[in-house]
């Protein structure tokens, strides 16, 4: 039994698959030795020390997503659910998307677990959205409530309103562009309740319409997947998923219900901050206790810290409790729950995303920066690591493009441009590795320029116009 855990945890590949992560890994290993050394001896220490950092995130990504990542189903996929399954809530707040909503609907719709509730707040829609639910509210009468607010309140203040009606023990949000696999829920109550410490879960996005779509969405599909399966997955290897993506996330109640109406009405500068801050509900949730809720509805920590209940553990039969010492919320990603992603189609409907992304970013460095030094150390300091580092970009890139040419130093501006291709190179393999057949790979390398010419500034944009709060 022991060995077949052991396979199953590589089971995502085939073996001469797994080869070529372990050269990858090894490929990057060497680069940032050689960095070190071209830092030293040879080109611009700015640069260097930048380009240093960049291939230590990545090498420390791709080892703990490639090694240490464990998908959470593989435990749980022969837990029983067929009594006690848990209740699920599916809560989506919508405006104007006419075009998405029905195929959105359907899908939770379309379900195979059956112990759910679906609950759609449109939030003013001024287009045919509210005609579309109500004809569908007509042919699933039984488990579809649609709730239609007469002017517009904003997502978060919209999902608030779904929580108060809700009877769910699981919740899951999910954004009106996107649609679930019909496996999403079953997968997700199987998870839940194989791990009693999971607070929150997010599933693995990809674009639906990325075979036959255009550039620009084969783009954010490698972008997109790639994104998740390394960086979530090396996160969920310590338990510690920063951001659960709005596209598709469950929360447990317990986790989360005391905070929602703080989470819809937060204020940021004085002000509503509008937009759906995702990493502010994981942040809630990654400095939270753990607790479990027994039959009178009492709320009891899993974990005390007085020395009777530290005795107490240590006695205990349970397994989980010698497992981990960790008294906060699991936050996981599961490769096994698919959801497709609505994606912009135009560069400038990208870029107002990415600004909305970025404003929400700035304002989740005062809840997660100022709580995650409580996760795993190591985690912890990659995180502080990239947060920086994402400051930093707009002037090491100005450094770059600017004053390097003036002082005629084309040999680190070339290195630099280097260091971005082999990175998008590097994302790239690992997207074809999972993905075989598929020629994608290769606008990762296109993205990597994107990513790095443009949304670097939007992050300056983004805090000068963070006061701007329409979320649409």
């Amino acid at each position: 039994m022991e060995l077949e855990k052991q396979l199953s945890r590589y089971s995502e590949l085939p073996r001469f698959k797994w080869f070529i992560r372990v050269l990858l890994v090894t490929s990057v290993a060497c680069v940032l030795v050689a960095k070190i050394y071209l830092t030293i001896y040879v080109i611009d220490l700015t640069v260097g020390l930048y380009s240093v950092l960049t291939s230590f995130v990545l090498l420390n990504i791709l080892i703990f997503s490639f090694f240490r990542y464990k998908d959470p189903y593989i435990e749980a996929q022969n837990v029983d659910i067929s009594t006690n399954a848990p209740l699920i809530t599916i809560a989506v707040a919508v405006k104007n998307e006419e075009d998405n909503i029905r195929n959105c609907v359907q899908s939770c719709l379309n379900q195979t677990y059956q112990n759910k509730e679906i609950i759609i707040v449109n939030d003013g829609s001024t287009d045919k959205t509210g005609e579309i639910l109500d004809d569908m509210r007509k042919q699933n009468i039984s488990n579809l409530r649609i709730i239609h607010l007469s002017k517009s309140v904003g997502k978060k203040k919209a999902i608030e309103v779904a929580s108060e009606v809700s009877n769910g023990e699981i919740y899951a949000f999910m954004d009106s562009d996107c649609d679930m696999a019909p496996d999403a829920l079953e997968i997700a109550a199987k998870t839940f309740k194989a791990d009693r410490r999971l607070g929150a879960l997010t599933a693995h996005g990809r674009v639906e319409r990325a075979n036959n779509g255009t550039i620009l969405e084969k783009c954010q599909d490698v972008y997109i997947d790639v994104a998740f399966r390394a960086v979530k997955g090396a996160e969920s290897s310590f338990n510690s998923v920063t951001c659960c993506s709005g596209s598709l996330s469950f929360y447990r109640r317990n986790a989360i219900q005391d905070f929602i109406h703080e989470w819809a009405h937060d204020k940021f500068l004085g002000q509503d901050f509008k937009f759906c801050t995702d990493r502010r509900m994981t942040a809630h949730v990654l400095e939270s206790v753990a607790v479990s809720k027994n039959e009178d509805s009492t709320h009891i920590p899993i974990f005390q810290t007085g020395s009777d209940d530290i005795e107490i553990m240590k006695k205990s039969t349970d397994p989980d409790v010698h497992k981990e010492s960790n008294h906060y919320w699991n936050v996981k990603y599961s490769h096994s729950i698919r959801v497709n992603v609505g994606v912009p189609t135009t560069i400038l409907g990208l870029i107002k995303q990415q600004i909305r992304w970025k404003k929400s970013f700035i304002r989740s460095i005062f809840s997660t920066g100022g709580m995650f030094w409580k996760r795993p150390f190591y985690v912890a300091l990659l995180y502080y690591i990239q947060t920086a580092m994402k400051f930093v970009r707009p002037f090491v890139l100005f450094y770059v493009l600017v004053m390097l040419p003036l002082r005629g130093d084309l040999t680190s501006m070339l290195f630099w441009f280097a260091g971005i291709m082999y990175t998008g190179m590097v994302y790239g393999v690992e997207f074809r590795l999972r993905n075989p057949g598929s020629k994608r790979w290769i606008f990762r390398l296109l993205f990597a320029f994107l990513t790095t010419f443009v949304y670097t500034w939007l992050l300056i944009y983004a805090a000068f116009t963070i006061r701007n709060r329409s979320w649409r």
